[in-house]
């Protein structure tokens, strides 16, 4: 299975009938070819196993980094887009990465639905679907405490001040049900540890998510970053481990100017000359021994006009028949209609705002298996009644930002959905 293949089984899956076949809109690939399969496929690579977790991907696309492999190492880069990459190859750019992919392999992989940070890294967590581990959107409405909350400061919507919902009583640790990957390669005997901007080292959400991480250490600029990801592997020379590292750069640029932009294409510039400079140029061949490389992100982006964007708390027909504000993503939102008003929010939105969005029955999405299977009884509660996905550049938004956003994700279009595998065993190059 070639890298056209891959494209190609994703770009023409069926589509439910309920979803327009004209929207270019791809679904996530659960059964192998998304990156909530990486966490068995490293597992595997590693000797284990992760019971109850999604499928690993296909053997033939992994199989050959196997032998003798003592090291994984997953780098994820928030917000790079695997159509966004192609386009930056296309003008000469990005040329660590091309080395990478010649010396590896690429593959495209879905994201998870929706296709946001919260849900595809609580996936890459533990290998489970969205659906299962109900971590679901940047925004839900949390039952436990009757609060609609931003879920990864973990604290009101109304009340930007990260962690106060732990400071209501809150356990991040019990949020997410299953195993985590480090915990499961710690049984193994694997070292696991990892690596990210420092002023998330001890937030919730973090302890939430690197469960089982016998170290997690924090970088203070792009630099450090990839230089800690080099001492890392100097310190673990000659040792099985599994180490995993987050950047935002591309993701926060993209979101403030777009990723058709100066601005983006700096950062992406930047990332690449620091990943050949400051890692793979600068690494002995005695910590290359053994190692795989594997970079990928957790969706991609799209740029969305201002004028696109409906805010919800702005329009007094739309509130009136709400029970809560809207939650989930603005390209992917989850509606909670006072009782007996879905219909009338259907209506609005469809006559009011012809051809923005496609409003669903959230049990029909769930039904579908789009956010994955089983799912959890918090998955019904936080999805609302109603799920509204934004047609092509639109937006529906809970409330007005301080800064109005460029580049979203969350829906299910190609920019949205599809994101790089790169894999390359580093004794190889």
């Amino acid at each position: 299975m070639d890298t056209s293949e891959v494209e190609e089984t994703l770009l023409h899956r069926a589509l439910p009938g309920w979803l327009p076949s004209d929207q270019g809109w791809v679904l996530p690939h659960y059964d192998g070819l998304s990156i909530a399969n990486v966490p068995a496929t490293i597992a595997a690579l590693l000797g284990s196993s992760l019971p109850a977790a999604l499928p690993p991907l296909p053997s033939e696309l992994w199989a050959d980094w196997a032998a003798g492999l003592q090291r994984v190492v997953l780098v994820l880069l928030d917000a790079l887009g695997y159509q966004m990459l192609q386009g930056m190859w296309t003008r000469g750019e990005g040329q660590a990465f091309a080395t990478l992919a010649e010396a590896g392999r690429i593959v495209p992989l879905t994201s998870v639905f929706p296709s946001t940070t919260a849900a595809a890294l609580v996936s890459l967590r533990g290998g489970r679907p969205p659906a299962e581990h109900g971590w679901l959107a940047y925004e839900f409405y949390l039952r436990e405490l009757g609060v609609a909350a931003n879920s990864i400061l973990l604290c009101p919507v109304w009340m930007r001040r990260t962690d106060l919902l732990t400071e209501w009583g809150l356990e991040p640790e019990s949020l997410v049900p299953g195993p985590t990957l480090a915990q499961r390669l710690a049984i193994e005997g694997v070292e696991t540890k990892a690596l990210l901007a420092t002023y998330l080292k001890d937030s919730g959400f973090t302890k939430m998510l690197y469960q089982g991480v016998a170290e997690i250490r924090g970088h203070v600029g792009a630099g450090d970053f990839w230089v800690q990801l080099r001492h890392l592997l100097a310190e673990t020379r000659n040792r099985r481990g599994f180490f995993t590292a987050y950047w935002s750069g591309l993701d926060t640029v993209g979101h403030y100017y777009g990723h058709s932009t100066e601005q983006w294409e700096a950062e992406f510039r930047t990332v690449s000359y620091l990943l050949g400079r400051e890692f793979l140029a600068s690494l002995p061949a005695e910590d290359r021994d053994g190692t795989l490389l594997l970079i990928t992100a957790d969706h991609g982006q799209i740029h969305i006009p201002p004028a696109h964007v409906l805010i919800a708390n702005q329009d007094p027909e739309l509130s009136q028949h709400l029970l809560v504000p809207v939650m989930g993503e603005s390209r992917a939102a989850f509606v909670h209609p006072r009782p007996g008003r879905a219909q009338a929010i259907r209506s609005y939105l469809e006559h009011k705002f012809p051809g923005w969005f496609v409003v669903l029955d959230s049990l029909e999405v769930l039904a579908a298996g789009i956010m994955g299977r089983p799912i959890s009884d918090e998955t019904y509660a936080r999805t609302g009644e109603l799920i509204v996905l934004a047609r092509g550049t639109h937006a529906l938004q809970r409330a007005q930002a301080p800064v109005m956003l460029q580049g979203r994700h969350g829906g299910l279009t190609s920019e949205e959905m599809l994101v790089p595998l790169i894999g390359t065993r580093l004794d190889a190059l």
